[in-house]
């Protein structure tokens, strides 16, 4: 009797030496991802944001920081644009409609779409729907940009880009080569439409939101305003400034879903543990590699994925001009996460990378990294070219009205040179970035507005170089 006491305390010491630990260490993942949130919110100046983990089927961890717009708080119900994490449940709505038997991943697209035409450029095959899940179509992501962020509103948002898209040109062999467009996700959406005899949106709060359980998860403007969407934020230098608002609905299919890190929670738990929405093959499609980018990383059907060994994972980023949203999926683990904030710009991309990264490493080492420092280099250096030439065109028109003898074949150079420089800055800015104007205007608005000060300058110095030679040559005649 005495020897089943004590198995029966030493078996007891056991479970309960386990369980404290496992508290312990789950108590200790808590507090870093609470600091690692904190000190990143306040490095990178995010005004509000909100973080969900699933782990083990359960949720590990959920926390909101900061403020929306109008100064009420984060909470887990806050909605945000998820941006690009939109093309993963547009993806997830085709597989829907394959299951059904509605939609053939290799049918050519001209079978859903017959109003919609494209010019081929020599090229043999034709777009399928495959293609354009993984952006391997041939369109290109300038012309994707072209069509985004238009603003677009009302239920024939989607149907008006699409015919603004019509006749667009291939610049490569439909399967060949992978190009992130919106262009290819906004197609989706209106194959969408034009199978099920609903809008987009329609359809996916009956088939998709609905199914998993996504009761604050919508795809147009009027039904985000209504769960109590506010704008977010652009960063002028590192400064959070309240956005002037903008919502696409067109762009609803590649990143203008709204969405909230409790309902993502139970999008996550799908993804990790399968669910009735879709079957068993269509579910392992929907999750898997389709096309090779670079070494281990893969595109799938809406989703990046890395395939390396003992780390495989699926991913996507999002943003809108005022959001930033990252979502990560690690099914080895058996766990996957939501974040979510309410601020943007083109040069801090990093920002919420390296938070993922940094949630990533707390929730699989139990150690956080530093918080890594972000630069404004894009915007402090466009700011000190802008007041350079400021100074110096300022000056040298000073200099050219106090000469009395001045060589007029030099100045008038250097007129027609700036003048010309006005002139070609924008449309080269957008050949570099490959960006049209209005996608840098939206994603680096105090860029945009500097480069704009600096063509007026550019464009006023060389008119008033001249102005001034003129008068002189003029004055010397005399």
């Amino acid at each position: 009797m005495r020897r089943v006491l004590v198995a029966l305390c030493l078996f007891c010491h056991i479970i309960f030496s386990f369980q404290f630990h496992a508290r312990s260490e789950s108590n200790n993942q808590v507090e870093l991802l609470d600091r690692f949130m904190t000190e990143s919110m306040e490095e990178y100046g995010i005004p509000g944001a909100s973080l969900a983990i699933i782990k083990d089927g359960k949720l590990m961890f959920q926390q909101s920081w900061g403020k929306q717009r109008k100064g009420t708080p984060v909470t887990k119900d806050t909605v945000f644009t998820i941006g690009s994490i939109s093309k993963p449940l547009t993806s997830l709505a085709i597989m829907r409609l394959v299951d059904e038997k509605k939609v053939e991943l290799d049918q050519e697209i001209d079978w859903y779409l017959p109003a919609f035409h494209y010019n081929k450029n020599g090229y043999d095959k034709n777009i399928t729907v495959r293609h354009l899940l993984t952006h391997s179509s041939g369109i290109s992501s300038y012309e994707g940009l072209k069509i985004a962020d238009r603003n677009l509103r009302g239920e024939n948002a989607i149907n008006v880009a699409v015919q603004k898209l019509n006749n667009v040109d291939l610049n490569y062999e439909p399967g060949e080569v992978h190009q992130y467009s919106a262009a290819n996700y906004l197609l989706l959406g209106k194959i969408i439409e034009n199978v099920t005899n609903q809008t987009f949106s329609e359809f996916m709060d009956d088939e998709i939101f609905s199914e998993i359980g996504m009761g604050r998860t919508v795809s147009d403007f009027e039904a985000a305003k209504a769960l109590g969407y506010q704008h977010g934020h652009q960063s002028w230098f590192g400064k959070p400034m309240k956005s002037r608002g903008f919502f696409d609905d067109s762009g609803a299919p590649y990143g203008y879903m709204v969405s909230t890190t409790d309902d993502m929670s139970k999008f996550i738990k799908f993804l990790l543990e399968g669910g009735a929405i879709l079957s068993k093959d269509s579910f392992d499609t929907y999750t898997s590699p389709h096309y090779h980018r670079k070494e281990d990383l893969y595109y799938g059907l809406g989703w990046r994925i890395s395939t390396e060994v003992d780390n495989s994972y699926f991913f996507h980023g999002g943003e809108t001009p005022d959001s930033r949203a990252e979502l990560f999926i690690n099914p080895q683990q058996d766990y996957g996460f939501i974040l979510l904030t309410n601020k943007n710009n083109f040069s801090e991309v990093l920002s919420t990378v390296w938070m993922r990264d940094g949630i990533k490493m707390i929730v699989e080492e139990g150690k956080s990294p530093e918080v890594q420092q972000l630069n404004h280099h894009m915007q402090w250096s466009t700011l000190i070219v802008t007041l350079f030439l400021l100074l110096l065109s300022s000056w040298n028109i000073y200099r050219l009205i106090k000469k009395t003898k001045i060589k007029s074949k030099v100045w008038i150079f250097i007129g027609l040179l700036s003048i010309l420089l006005s002139i070609i800055m924008i449309p080269l800015l957008i050949y570099l970035f490959s960006s049209p104007w209005n996608t840098i205007n939206l994603y680096a608005p105090a860029t945009a507005i500097l480069i704009k000060v600096l063509v007026g300058i550019l464009a006023t110095n060389g008119v008033l170089l001249l102005f001034v030679v003129y008068f002189k040559k003029s004055s010397d005649g005399d």
